[in-house]
């Protein structure tokens, strides 16, 4: 699917721990019918036990002071085999405030019990569907 390279959430990064990218500005929320935040990522591995990574989209109603994640896939179960693939969150949200607008932001969350994880992913916001 063709992307604005100027809607971008994150820049591909390299992770191994909980992280939340910048936030995103968006003035008057989304269209009608949403959008969709797609997430590419590769080299995600395990090095021994048992690990997930779960994406989300994070969002502030209040100016960028407080975010809750409102929309997420579901978990990846991280192994000692390299991974890679995408996958798309659909969001739809709308300001409580002209003055305050919406903020989102892409976190990648990794838990469990396993030890030496990583993963590789960058996200855009797409237009369409997937």
């Amino acid at each position: 699917m063709a992307t604005d390279a100027l809607l971008s959430l994150q820049p591909l990064t390299t992770k191994t721990a909980t992280f939340s990218g910048a936030a995103f500005f968006l003035a008057g929320g989304t269209r009608r019918r949403g959008l969709k935040a797609r997430v590419i990522y590769s080299a995600a591995q395990n090095a021994t036990g048992s690990n997930t990574v779960i994406f989300s989209v994070d969002v502030s109603k209040d100016g960028g002071v407080t975010y809750y994640t409102e929309f997420q896939t579901d978990p990846i179960t991280l192994s000692t085999t390299v991974q890679a693939g995408q996958v798309h969150i659909p969001f739809e949200v709308s300001p409580t405030s002209v003055v305050n607008g919406i903020y989102i932001r892409t976190t990648a969350t990794i838990a469990g019990a396993g030890t030496g994880s990583s993963v590789a992913y960058q996200c855009d916001i797409d237009l369409g569907r997937p």
